[in-house]
This record gives structure tokens, sequence and C-alpha cells, in this order.
């Protein structure tokens, strides 16, 4: 494409994906809105949705490159072997991932058994210590301040009836 004397390549693929998520955001939004324009019903969905449209038109100016004429030419394709340390790195990534997915199933199965502040503390813990944090300290303090700000947060915004152990 080319704009002002200069050329630009587009990323369609990402331009549509994300202008589909745009458009699905505004339609929330605007549902939402059409149904009540109380606080208790927008208190979550319109500041979300205007924080995922800020981030749209941020991320868009980069769906558009401007090529020079060097790097408009295509590079050889390079015929190295992949390195020898490269699918135990990626089998280990899909394993965390695993480990990840289930600490949250269990975390979410054990919500009403437990407690949220246990449950989420006991969470919050396994995926740092499944993310590679090993102090004792950070594992106790984090999880700790974040179980908190999210049992009150909760609390504040939705008069849910939690069940808590603790707290």
């Amino acid at each position: 494409m080319r704009f002002r004397g200069h050329v630009y390549r587009v990323d369609w693929g990402h331009l549509a994906f994300l202008t589909l998520i745009a458009a699905a955001v505004l339609w929330y939004l605007f549902d939402a809105r059409s149904v009540s324009l109380k606080a208790n019903n927008l208190l979550l969905v319109q500041p979300l949705a205007i924080f995922a449209l800020g981030l749209y038109l941020l991320i868009i100016p980069q769906c558009f490159r401007r090529i020079d004429a060097e790097e408009a030419a295509p590079e050889p394709a390079s015929e190295e072997p992949p390195p020898a340390d490269a699918l135990p790195t990626e089998i280990g990534a899909l394993l965390r991932t695993g480990a990840l997915a289930a600490a949250l199933g269990l975390m979410v199965v054990s919500l009403n058994v437990v407690g949220f502040d246990i449950a989420i503390w006991l969470f919050c813990i396994a995926a740092m210590a499944i993310c590679g944090e090993r102090r004792p300290l950070p594992l106790l303090v984090f999880p700790l301040a974040v179980t908190l700000a999210m049992i009150y947060g909760f609390r504040a915004l939705m008069p849910y009836p939690m069940i808590t152990t603790i707290l």
C-alpha cells in the first residue's frame, strides 16, 4: 500500500481480528447501556469497554508498517536447523500451561469447599511456583496481597455472598 510517497505493509489478518474485537466490545457496551444507565449495571462494563477501545486505538497503528526499499526485497530463507534444545523448551512451556490450567480448575472447584480466600491464596502460590518463583517471602506476601485485594474488592463491588474461611 502506498501513502504519501511511502510504501506500507498492512497486516490485514490482525487488523480484521482487532476490528472484530472492537466491534464486539462496542456492541456489548451499547447493549448494556440500552438495558439500564444505572451505575450498578455499568460498573464494570463501561470502564473495561473504554479501556479495550483505547487499547484498540493504540494497537491499530502497529498493523501498518512502513518498509524501505531494502526491506521490500525478500530475504533469502535460512536453511539452518532449529537448535537442539528448542523442543524441550516448547514441551516445558506446554506443561507449565497445562499445570496453570489445572490449578485454575482446581481453584474454581474448591471455591465453595475451602472458601474464596483460601482458594485464591493457594492458586496464587501455585501459579507463582509454576512460573518459577522460588523465594519464600514473595510466595507468601504477594498471594496474601492479591487475596486481600480480590476479596475486599469483590465485596465492595458485588453483593454476592462469598464463602470465606478466614476473611
